[in-house]
């Protein structure tokens, strides 16, 4: 189903530019529309006011006085993310969990999401797929376990594992112009990923779980159970190898030749030994019996940093640019990332814990920099950005989106983000462009939509310290 939607997704942006000449399918998405044009187009390669060298980290650590000097020790990192872990709504640190009566009205809560869901789309027909559609799901679901006293279990993801909003792994679609953006998933969690495992579908194939960024559904083939004492003794390993490289590969065999999987920047496995370039490490496994073990695993040094890394101006920007060009992934679909898991991968690499969206990130991680009135100047946002904020560690958003600052050029302030398109509006016709990428930019792009700019458009700004 998912290439399907992805193999329409592109058939629309090779054919946007004679939209009109193309069947009308989204008059049923929203009859204000008329006869309005809607067409999606490949955003440009080349943005025009990003040249060559601006594609490069070095050109903004050039910019910086003192890009080494460290920002914050790891003690006070530590000190950080017990703030956040015990402030933030957003964040659980599930190794100390406390297996306790949970419950938060989950029925009506699974209820009200399945009629928001059936207004969405499959990306096979132009109708919403309607309340029928969840019958089989419905009735795997036990109702009765949401009013009583919950028996918490705790696992330990085995594999790169989809966090879903419902125990299904069909894909869903809030409009037939975002067929790329399943609304069911909810993130991704990488391999050796606690959890505390709240609910199961009556079939045992799906069981409801909160992670430390989110809760959701889990497929039993991603998860082995442990007990709680386990996670703990995992986490405290001495050395850990702390994933440096955007994708890094796992081999189960010291000669590097038998692939296991790949794991995502900022991820922290245990080290037991370096041996010339490479350290072995050590992963989880599902046993027989469906209770967690650990095995054996080889990872390259050039892949890692030996505990984390070094936090400054210039290790964040590296970390950022190696990034640049990679695909968006809503939700980490496809193991790609979005916005915000962009973000918490690359300050995962120091140690520091922020949410997973963008709204958890901007509300609990840094310190206030900055907030923008509706209306304010351009060249007013434009000088409080340049003026309050520190490049590679603050943190611009708007409600649906965030940005890494990473320095300016004249008046105007550029950012590194992962982001999926923006519009562009005329009177009788909207365009939406693709990025779908990691891109470097100036914040004037999306200024000829209605929307506005994304410097028009952000209204807080934090700094990571």
């Amino acid at each position: 189903m998912r290439q399907a939607s992805i193999f329409i997704l592109l058939v629309l942006c090779l054919f946007s530019c004679s939209a009109k000449n193309q069947p009308n399918t989204k008059k049923n998405l929203n009859e204000s529309l008329n006869a309005k044009d809607i067409t999606i187009c490949p955003a440009p390669t080349a943005f025009q006011d990003v040249n060559r060298m601006m594609k490069s980290p070095g050109y903004w650590i050039s910019k910086l006085h003192n890009p080494d000097k460290i920002i914050l020790s790891a003690k006070e990192i530590e000190a950080i993310n017990a703030k956040t872990l015990g402030k933030s709504i957003y964040m659980t640190d599930v190794q100390y969990f406390q297996p306790r009566y949970y419950r938060r009205n989950a029925a009506a809560n699974h209820k009200k999401m399945l009629n928001t869901f059936s207004k969405y789309y499959d990306g096979t027909s132009e109708k919403p797929v309607g309340m029928a559609h969840f019958a089989e799901l419905d009735k795997n679901i036990n109702y009765s376990m949401f009013d009583s006293t919950v028996n918490v279990r705790f696992a330990m993801t085995v594999s790169y594992a989809e966090l879903r909003a419902l125990p299904s792994y069909e894909s869903l679609f809030s409009s037939l112009d975002t067929l790329d953006l399943d609304r069911i998933q909810i993130t991704q969690l990488d391999l050796a990923s606690p959890v505390a495992v709240i609910y199961s579908t009556l079939d045992n194939e799906w069981f409801y779980v909160i992670s430390e960024i989110a809760e959701g559904w889990l497929h039993k083939n991603t998860i082995a159970f442990c007990r709680q004492d386990v996670i703990k003794d995992y986490k405290r390993w001495d050395r850990f190898a702390v994933i440096t490289s955007p994708k890094a590969d796992i081999y189960k065999n010291e000669e590097m030749s038998d692939f296991f999987d790949y794991v995502s920047m900022g991820m922290a496995l245990p080290i037991a030994e370096v041996k010339g370039n490479i350290a072995e490490i050590r992963i989880p496994r599902v046993k027989p019996d469906r209770t967690l073990g650990f095995q054996k695993a080889y990872i390259s040094l050039s892949d890692i940093s030996v505990g984390y890394m070094k936090y400054t101006q210039r290790n964040v920007i590296q970390q950022a640019f190696k990034h640049l060009n990679s695909p968006y992934g809503w939700g980490g679909m496809n193991g790609e990332q979005d916005c915000s898991s962009f973000l918490r991968q690359i300050f995962a690499c120091f140690g520091i814990k922020i949410p997973r969206n963008s709204t958890g990130q901007i509300e609990s991680a840094g310190i206030f920099a900055g907030s923008f009135e509706k209306g304010e100047p351009d060249y007013l946002r434009a000088q409080r950005i340049i003026s309050n904020g520190t490049p590679g560690i603050t943190l611009l958003f708007f409600p649906g989106h965030i940005m890494l600052y990473v320095g300016n050029e004249g008046p105007n302030p550029y950012i590194i983000h992962s982001i999926w398109g923006y519009g562009e509006d005329s009177p009788n016709e909207s365009k939406t462009y693709l990025i779908n990428r990691v891109a470097i930019t100036s914040m004037n792009i999306g200024d000829a939509s209605k929307k506005g700019s994304l410097l028009q458009r952000v209204t807080l700004m934090k700094t990571v310290k």
